[in-house]
């Protein structure tokens, strides 16, 4: 398969090292079941990291509640089993990894993504906000626009306080369904256990 989905939950957990490490192992994960039987020798030669870092990973994909551990009917963990909980989902194209980024511009491109608003490329977390939903540093976060911004894969407006991804060939284009456009003309409809997270994702509760 070219593609795969990630949880739009990484942006504000994940490093970007971690979201590259997630990609990763996303892409060798059942699409029906949302299981993953790969070997971390096997992941980490596929990403060219290794085994401790991936290990270093995977618990915090766990501590995250984006994965969880397969465990035998003893209750004993069983390695290279895991179950993936992505729900709130965006697509990424495989041929991301084939970019002439480094890994960690992946991952930090993975995450801008992760905060953008559903169905589109462009987020308005800027500045402090996008440092406050982050694991990173200000100048990390800046530098890493930089680097993508000289590169064309972001552009950022200041006078919007915007961040729009350019490159909308490496995601899954998705289309808002008929309930969510109704909702947006008309919130007065929406029912008593329907809510809008806080990336403008619509939930309907039936």
């Amino acid at each position: 398969m070219d593609y795969t989905t990630l949880s739009k939950e990484i942006g504000a957990c994940l490093n970007p090292l971690q979201a590259y490490i997630y990609l990763g192992l996303c892409l060798h994960t059942d699409f029906k079941n949302d299981i993953s039987n790969i070997n971390q020798d096997t992941l980490a030669k596929f990403l060219q990291c290794d085994v401790g870092t991936i290990q270093r990973a995977l618990r915090v994909f766990q501590e995250n509640n984006l994965l969880t551990i397969y465990q035998d009917r003893y209750g004993w963990r069983e390695k290279n089993r895991y179950k993936l909980i992505r729900t709130n989902w965006f697509g990424v194209k495989r041929k991301i990894l084939k970019e002439n980024i480094t890994r960690e511009q992946i991952g930090f491109l993975l995450l801008l993504k992760s905060l953008c608003y559903s169905h589109c490329n462009y987020t308005d977390y800027y500045g402090k906000d996008l440092q406050e939903i982050m694991t990173l540093k200000r100048s990390m976060i800046d530098n890493y626009l930089r680097a993508l911004e000289a590169k064309q894969y972001i552009k950022r407006d200041k006078k919007k306080k915007r961040i729009t991804i350019l490159r909308d060939d490496l995601f899954l284009t998705t289309k808002e369904s008929e309930k969510e456009k109704i909702m947006k003309l008309c919130p007065e409809v929406m029912g008593d256990n329907d809510y809008i997270d806080e990336y403008g994702q619509y939930h309907f509760v039936d």
